[in-house]
């Protein structure tokens, strides 16, 4: 592995044997070559490391680091401590999605293009197990509906403006981590990613990262988000929970500046009507397509989020 690479790559890993060697062979490719690779297998049983010894044979831009089962946030983290301080940027990826060529580049250019930003993040595709694509972009139109705070309302962001603490705060739409390139000294500066959290943990240390600048948007997109039945966004309860759990966590954080303080007290309040005229526009969409479900999310959700509004911050409770 070079001594002193420019951008560090980092993998962790756990039971994606049968996608992990796809992963590597999308970093191999890249045009931009000028990085290291660290892949933490987090004590797999089903054969992963195997797989990516052979995927990286003969190239020593890559090391293998094993350990005992210590949970995506801890293999991230270590990854990050075994990888080159001399790099000036970092980036998160998942063992079993794929970047598309050129991928690497189209971030780099961004982040050098705005030396004022931490960092840029583009858009994601949902893959299949297989590998091809499906849903024809609604991953990438939820990626490119950033909701933020500005002027006393929530708003969908400009397309031409970066990502912000303002932007990020309320719904998370930079992930997976391959989607993200970072400036290494802003991750120094925010610090790693949260190990007490088991969902959202990459939302997380998103919005901790804002706190130092904002993050370039590529309205492009550059990887494959593999979608299969192991996937931990499918378990809404616990996304659900870690979300509130989140939000509570970002509004009471001694991190937050004046500033930040200011967009989250005003933000929470607009977050709060912005949902309840939303479940009301699909209700009367649902109705006037016979439909009643969204009618009644609408009708038991007002009552939620007009307590959420009275009381005027996040709880870690369900109201």
């Amino acid at each position: 592995m070079q001594s002193h690479p420019e951008v560090s790559l980092i993998v962790p890993a756990y039971n994606t044997g049968r996608f992990v060697a796809e992963t590597i062979r999308s970093i191999q490719v890249q045009d931009f070559q000028d990085w290291e690779c660290v892949i933490v297998d987090d004590g797999s049983n089903d054969g992963t490391a195997a797989e990516v010894e052979r995927a990286v044979r003969g190239d020593s831009r890559f090391r293998l680091i094993r350990q005992n089962r210590q949970g995506v946030s801890r293999a991230r983290n270590r990854g990050f401590w075994e990888a080159s301080r001399e790099a000036g940027y970092v980036c998160f990826m998942d063992s079993d999605d794929c970047w598309k060529p050129g991928a690497l580049s189209v971030l780099l250019e961004a982040v050098r293009r705005s030396p004022e930003c931490i960092g840029a993040h583009a858009l994601g595709e949902f893959i299949s197990c297989t590998g091809s694509a499906f849903q024809d972009g609604a991953f990438e139109a939820f990626g490119r509906r950033r909701l933020g705070y500005w002027r006393g309302a929530i708003r969908e962001w400009p397309l031409d403006k970066p990502s912000c603490f303002a932007s990020l705060c309320w719904t998370g739409t930079v992930y997976p981590p391959g989607l993200l390139l970072t400036r290494r000294r802003a991750y120094e500066a925010a610090g790693l990613f949260d190990e007490t959290m088991q969902f959202c943990e990459d939302w997380d240390m998103v919005v901790r990262l804002s706190r130092h600048g904002d993050i370039q948007f590529v309205n492009r997109v550059i990887l494959g988000y593999r979608r299969h039945e192991w996937n931990a966004t499918r378990d809404l309860s616990g996304n659900s929970c870690a979300a509130r759990r989140l939000h509570h966590k970002t509004f009471f954080s001694p991190e937050n500046s004046p500033e930040h303080r200011e967009i989250l007290r005003e933000g929470w309040l607009a977050w709060q009507r912005f949902k309840v005229l939303e479940k009301w526009r699909l209700a009367r969409k649902g109705v006037s397509h016979g439909s009643g479900t969204e009618l009644v999310q609408a009708v038991l959700g007002t009552p939620l989020h007009a307590l959420r509004y009275l009381r005027g911050h996040p709880s870690l409770g369900r109201i």
